[in-house]
């Protein structure tokens, strides 16, 4: 697809960090997430020693077509660019025979989740950060003044001790760090699309969403990732009803799967704390291991980015971070949505879309998803039935965000 953004937004430096003093000389990052090797990059890159420890052999991380906003160029610069496969101008939303159009001031990004990650796997070791594979975490224990790291080499089963003053849980979102240091687990519902091939005549600079709260309390969508191709998934409760589902509305589509893709994906409930003293160490959470999601479409790629934006912060300077605090409003407000629209039915979703006048939709049009609050303040002063509709959801008994687990 060429390339339709500016040059300037295209070769925008990656995000630097403000000047600090370093809290900690030697960091192990365990995980090769996006959100965990744009921490030790953006570390590494401030002087810190830094450690990247991954389980698998090799970096060869699980191909998935995801869309995100163009929030991520503001984050990754030229280091994100390798990653987009395409751009949408567009979304078309659809419930019970209605449908609407939102047209987008900035282009929302289908990127590659293997190709961002090898892009930032490049970028952490060109900033200085070493980087390990086929280490397993097996346990994390105090020692001294820092940290004593236990990973197991896959090739032999050898147990290694790696001493560090902080540790950074990049290990997703049934991170083993996060257990050691003693949080909670973070509950999860599935994600499933398949790879099809797109309907004629749909624009592969247009996104589409389904509304049907019958099979799930969020919604389908088709994504192009080419001219020819595109990912139609959706977010479900349990894992095996969530594939039936898919299948049979490829079916009703008339789709053709060429590959399914899925994964488990944490699901917001309340802001997870990112830091834990163990002794006299630090351990730090990101992206899926601290449920950095924004829950109303179950997005991490950005808030996960923004969350190692903040732990580097946190540890440059001293524990403070501004990002953190933003990203918890902006977490916060998603999750007071998300519990909005979670018991909503058929009837709710018509008169949403009918409520969708052009001047209720330029604040979608106008500000991403990682903007809510201002999405939010201005959908309700054009259009106040909106707001008596979201209270309406709020009001309403709820079923859980994550199901029990049968």
């Amino acid at each position: 697809m060429p390339n339709t953004t500016s040059p300037e937004e295209t070769h925008r430096e990656p995000y630097t960090l403000a000047a600090g003093r370093p809290a900690a000389s030697s960091i192990a990052v365990v995980g090769g997430s996006a959100a965990g090797l744009f921490a030790a990059s953006l570390l590494a890159r401030r002087g810190v020693a830094v450690r990247v420890f991954e389980r698998n052999e090799t970096l060869d991380p699980i191909p998935r077509t995801l869309i995100v906003t163009n929030h991520m160029r503001h984050l990754l610069g030229a280091t994100g660019e390798a990653s987009i496969v395409n751009e949408i101008r567009r979304f078309e939303i659809f419930t019970d025979g209605r449908a609407a159009t939102v047209p987008l001031k900035n282009p929302d990004l289908i990127i590659e989740r293997s190709a961002l990650i090898r892009s930032l796997a490049r970028e952490a070791q060109q900033a200085g950060a070493e980087l390990e594979f086929g280490r397993r975490f097996h346990a994390l224990h105090p020692n001294g003044r820092g940290l004593v790291l236990e990973v197991e080499r896959c090739s032999d089963g050898v147990r290694e001790e790696i001493r560090a003053e902080t540790v950074i849980g990049g290990d997703g979102a049934t991170s083993r760090v996060a257990r050691a240091a003693g949080w909670e687990p973070v509950g999860t519902v599935p994600l499933m699309q398949a790879i099809v091939t797109l309907p004629k005549g749909m624009a592969r600079d247009t996104s589409r969403v389904w509304f049907v709260p019958q099979d799930t309390p969020y919604f389908y969508w088709l994504v192009p990732e080419s001219a020819t191709q595109g990912a139609l998934g959706i977010i479900g409760e349990t894992g095996q009803a969530t594939k039936r589902l898919l299948e049979n509305f490829l079916a009703k589509k008339g789709m053709e799967p060429i590959e399914f893709q899925g994964a488990r994906i944490p699901v917001y409930s309340r802001w997870i704390p990112v830091h834990r003293r163990l002794g006299q160490g630090s351990v730090y959470l990101v992206g899926d291991a601290a449920g950095q999601v924004k829950v109303t479409t179950v997005g991490g790629i950005v808030t996960g980015l923004r969350g190692a934006l903040g732990v580097a912060e946190a540890i440059l300077n001293g524990g403070g971070s501004n990002e953190l605090r933003a990203l918890r409003r902006e977490l916060d407000l998603h999750l007071l949505l998300r519990r909005s629209l979670h018991e909503f039915q058929q009837s709710d979703y018509s008169r949403l879309v009918d409520l969708l006048s052009d001047p209720a939709k330029q604040p979608l049009a106008e500000y991403s998803r990682d903007e809510a609050w201002k999405v939010l303040w201005r959908l309700c002063l054009r259009q106040p039935l909106l707001l008596w509709l979201g209270l309406r959801g709020l009001l309403m008994r709820h079923r859980p965000l994550v199901p029990p687990r049968p």
